[in-house]
């Protein structure tokens, strides 16, 4: 079991005392998102229809071992992946991170080490290094909103891979919603490269592109028959594409995977999102510019006193 240290920050100063629908929203989006981002490490999606799978489950059996003053800090404990399930990812297993193939999961973290690694590059606002969807994104809102009724954000310690301890504060939820409403959207692609990795365990495959770029991409239905023939040849997938909040890339869901033919070779670079604009753009405005230039006076060239009688005549 791995320790961690959860602090929410504020409150009354030496005394302990939270809300308890505070210390229970706070936990619940801690859980909730250790979920979300465990899974979307390991398959791609934060959230799927149907049962949650056992080591899911296990891996999110976080249990709060004390509560003490100084703020309000929660001592955690939380299972290892290694511990939680052996055969898929202790010993000599080596497990990569679903939409980066080249990178392999630190199978001695927590699943709130995962999801403390997402939040910590949420907030820094690195969207090429966000591994999150939308779902997961929301979470991150929800987690960041949880400190309320006096305490105006939330530190978590003992996180695998940060030097520092992570401080995730109310401020930071405006940040958290743009990056998510700024994800692109979904769109349908294909892309056609070599198929380089089929994963016995999970149901994801790696083109690679003629350029050498990996594509990460989801099948929900697999043909062990058919990837054994086609491994190693050129293919064509399509799909719909998912993209990170900085537009690249993140994984397709692939709806079609077959023998490349001549003319796909127009679809050998990876897929670009298409840039989401906004309905309108704030233009700052001065006495000068805006409503303000025409607001409370006079639409035409007539003196005061000009005005003043013509209005004196009609009366």
């Amino acid at each position: 079991m791995k320790k961690h240290t959860m602090t929410l920050l504020g409150g009354m100063r030496g005394e302990l005392r939270v809300p308890a629908d505070v210390l229970l929203e706070t936990v619940g989006a801690l859980i909730e998102g250790a979920r979300q981002a465990t899974r979307f490490v390991v398959e791609g999606e934060s959230t799927r229809k149907g049962p949650r799978p056992a080591w899911l489950d296990a891996a999110c059996r976080v249990e709060i071992t004390g509560l003490t003053a100084g703020s309000a800090v929660v001592a955690l404990e939380a299972p290892t992946l290694a511990d939680v399930a052996p055969e898929r990812f202790g010993g000599a297993h080596q497990v990569s991170l679903f939409v980066e193939a080249q990178r392999l999961i630190e199978t001695s973290s927590s699943a709130v080490d995962i999801f403390a690694g997402v939040l910590a590059s949420v907030v820094k606002g690195d969207r090429d290094r966000v591994l999150a969807d939308r779902a997961l994104l929301d979470t991150c809102v929800r987690f960041a909103r949880a400190a309320r009724d006096g305490f105006h954000g939330v530190q978590l310690e003992g996180i695998a891979g940060l030097d520092a301890p992570l401080v995730v504060r109310r401020d930071d939820v405006g940040k958290i919603e743009l990056l998510r409403d700024e994800t692109p959207d979904p769109r349908a692609v294909r892309v056609t490269g070599t198929l380089d990795t089929i994963s016995a365990t999970k149901s994801d495959v790696v083109l690679t592109l003629a350029d050498g770029t990996a594509v990460a991409a989801r099948l929900d239905a697999r043909d062990n028959e058919q990837l054994k023939t086609l491994f190693g040849s050129r293919v064509v997938v399509s799909g719909m594409a998912q993209f990170r909040p900085s537009g690249k890339l993140l994984v397709i869901d692939v709806e079609y995977l077959g023998p490349a033919r001549a003319g796909d070779t127009v679809f050998e670079s990876a897929p670009k999102a298409t840039a989401r604009k906004p309905v309108a753009s704030w233009v700052p405005q001065d006495e000068a510019t805006g409503v303000s230039a025409f607001f409370g006076t006079w639409p035409g060239d007539e003196t005061d006193d000009e005005l003043l009688g013509a209005l004196e005549a009609i009366r």
